[in-house]
């Protein structure tokens, strides 16, 4: 069996390492878009992104399958406006994520039910991002079937450090759950951006 020589082992050892490196760091993010990418296309938190989910205080998630379709339960103990700030169950934007949306109307859809057990009868849904706060969120009645509601919202400012796509069941203690299939964010028109 041939050998390698001593002064040839540090070198193909360390090529054997760099390739390894590259292997590994190759099965990374291939989905990365840029912000002109995000503001033609949209975002889709649905299938695999359904994890990202976030839920504060007061609301858990438990996330399912049925007849093919993921989604996530979220269950509410208490409401947004007791005294605890929280951006209820909701998906943080990237920065470049941000950056797409900044400057621009958008359309948020959310596709959803009233759980089948202890199914809350309406769902608050919001976009925090700088300028809007917990008196802004919107009521929406929910169906037993998966439907799309749709808001439509019009920043205040521009330059956002944050921004989160939130939900949040009613809090009832009987009817407290709702089914979130999927949200779609998309891009509408520019809107007019103080200097």
């Amino acid at each position: 069996m041939p050998s390698l020589p001593d002064w040839a082992f540090y070198p193909t050892a360390a090529a054997v390492v760099a390739a390894m490196i590259a292997a590994a760091t190759s099965f990374g993010d291939t989905n990365h878009r840029t912000p002109e990418e995000i503001r033609a296309e949209g975002i889709t938190f649905s299938g695999d992104r359904l994890p990202m989910l976030t839920t504060g205080n007061g609301l858990t998630v438990e996330f399912l399958s049925e007849d093919g379709i993921q989604f996530a339960r979220i269950m509410a103990a208490r409401g947004p406006l007791d005294g605890i700030q929280s951006a209820g169950a909701f998906f943080t934007l990237s920065e470049d994520e941000i950056e797409a949306l900044e400057g621009h109307r958008l359309r948020m859809t959310y596709v959803v039910r009233s759980s089948a057990e202890d199914g809350a009868e309406q769902m608050l849904t919001n976009l925090f991002i700088p300028g809007r706060s917990q008196s802004q969120w919107e009521t929406n009645a929910l169906e037993p079937d998966f439907t799309a509601l749709t808001v439509e919202i019009s920043p205040t400012r521009c330059d956002w450090e944050y921004a989160y796509v939130s939900v949040w069941p009613d809090w009832n203690n009987v009817r407290n759950q709702v089914d979130l299939q999927r949200v779609d964010v998309t891009v509408l028109e520019p809107i007019s951006c103080p200097d």
